[in-house]
């Protein structure tokens, strides 16, 4: 899915959605999607993603420096680096990647001097995922931004009918048809095979393995033909692809595959590129290089390190209370939950803000369920109760083990136990450093571990 960005003038009149006088209401703006710059004013179930609600994230100060966050520092790489720069996002899940980039698309500095394209990959494409996959993907949503100046390129058709036979032994014929929509069903047809079929990414793989040069191609010159293109016109002349979605790639195998055997395809788009990038992905010896273009999003820092004890709200730091405060003010009524409920939600997210929301709105079902008006401390305490119970689901003694291990130690054992950052279960701080601490969901029952 490829994302259309709006008319400029449109994202200085956000007049904000009304807060939430109810629970039901409430629930509903504390969805924990992400905000969506591109689509100002939302209406109805997308309220959630309203942008008037955006909210900075405390910014990092050492002494009396004020410190630019991650996403300045991508945009300052694209406004200041080489043509081909790529750049990569990271952050623990739900920490707010997706709403930063759809900030910065927006930006108008970067709209300014990119043609900006935001590149999605639906949910039933995450588990498939593989880096030929991705460069075809690239390629189809610049044919869809820019068909108008790309039907007519025989190279490019060429290139794209080729890739069609080679994959299918079937090239599309439409009778009376323009190249331009022969094209397009050629594009549409590879894109939903390889969502579609097993057999069809098992042979795009083979064909990536041995013949991804033909991909790399297809982009140079899609690049080549639209800069010419764009040079001509009044607006930017360069390209911007923003990927949004390779964070969810999960599987040990497909991240291995993407981000390190073939990190290169990621790499050689003539056209500048962010890409997000799981946490549990960290570009080591043989791609130290790659790892200054790395910008990291970190939680919201809200614990300090615990120690000996397994009590969270012990662990807590109050200094970042008042962003979290400010979040359910800008949506919600004051009055409907209480301070001492924000709070409790708050320490036990870890200062992820997916799992301050979800926390929140768990407390309102357990209360709109007993016909209660008001989330306060004690209706949070049950909701954080189940909520524990749900995370422990799925775990065995050696997960206990590994976890007990970042909890007392502030450390991972090994570079396998990143997988634990993916899965939610740890959280990487920082302080003067980087550390890392358990999901605080978790810590009651690394307490009866270490006792057993």
């Amino acid at each position: 899915m490829c994302v259309e960005l709006p008319a400029r003038s449109s994202r200085t009149s956000v007049p904000g959605v009304k807060r939430a006088e109810t629970l039901e209401q409430a629930r509903k703006l504390l969805d924990p999607r992400p905000l969506d710059f591109t689509k100002p004013n939302p209406v109805g179930t997308d309220a959630a993603s309203d942008p008037s609600f955006y909210l900075e994230v405390p910014e990092r100060y050492e002494g009396s420096f004020k410190l630019p966050g991650p996403t300045e520092n991508i945009r300052q790489k694209l406004l200041t680096g080489s043509p081909d720069a790529k750049v990569f996002l990271s952050g623990h899940v739900g920490s707010g990647k997706s709403t930063e980039l759809s900030r910065l698309a927006v930006d108008d500095e970067i709209r300014a001097r990119f043609d900006v394209l935001t590149l999605r990959f639906e949910e039933q494409e995450w588990a498939t995922l593989d880096s030929s996959q991705v460069l075809f993907r690239l390629a189809g949503a610049l044919f869809g931004r820019h068909k108008a100046l790309l039907s007519d390129n025989a190279r490019i058709a060429k290139a794209l009918k080729d890739i069609n036979q080679r994959l299918f032994d079937a090239g599309i014929k439409v009778e009376d048809a323009t190249v331009g929509l022969e094209l397009d069903l050629v594009v549409l047809k590879l894109k939903q095979d390889l969502k579609l079929s097993e057999g069809a990414r098992k042979r795009f793989r083979d064909f990536g393995e041995t013949q991804q040069s033909i991909l790399q191609d297809l982009l140079r010159l899609m690049n080549e033909e639209i800069e010419e293109g764009l040079s001509k016109g009044e607006g930017p002349s360069e390209i911007l692809v923003i990927v949004d979605d390779l964070d969810k790639v999960r599987g040990a195998a497909e991240q291995s595959e993407i981000f390190d055997k073939n990190l290169n395809a990621l790499l050689v788009p003539p056209f500048r590129v962010v890409y997000t990038l799981p946490t549990g992905v960290f570009f080591g010896q043989n791609h130290g290089d790659v790892r200054y273009n790395v910008e990291h999003l970190y939680p919201v820092r809200v614990l300090t390190k615990a120690g000996a004890h397994f009590d969270p709200e012990k662990a807590y730091t109050d200094e970042r209370q008042g962003f979290f405060d400010a979040l359910v003010a800008s949506r919600v009524e004051k009055g409907l939950l209480t301070t001492d409920a924000i709070h409790l939600a708050t320490v036990y997210a870890g200062g992820v803000l997916r799992e301050f929301f979800r926390l929140l709105r768990e407390g309102i079902r357990i209360a709109t369920y007993n016909r209660l008006d008001v989330v306060d401390a004690p209706v949070m305490r049950y909701a954080l109760k189940d909520a524990m119970l749900r995370e422990s689901v799925g775990l065995y003694a050696p997960d206990y083990d590994a976890l007990l291990h970042v909890h007392q130690r502030n450390a991972l054992r090994s570079v396998e136990d990143r997988r634990y950052l993916d899965l939610s279960r740890a959280l990487e701080c920082y302080n003067a450093a980087v550390w890392f601490e358990v999901n605080p969901l978790l810590w009651h029952l690394l307490e009866r571990h270490a006792k057993a």
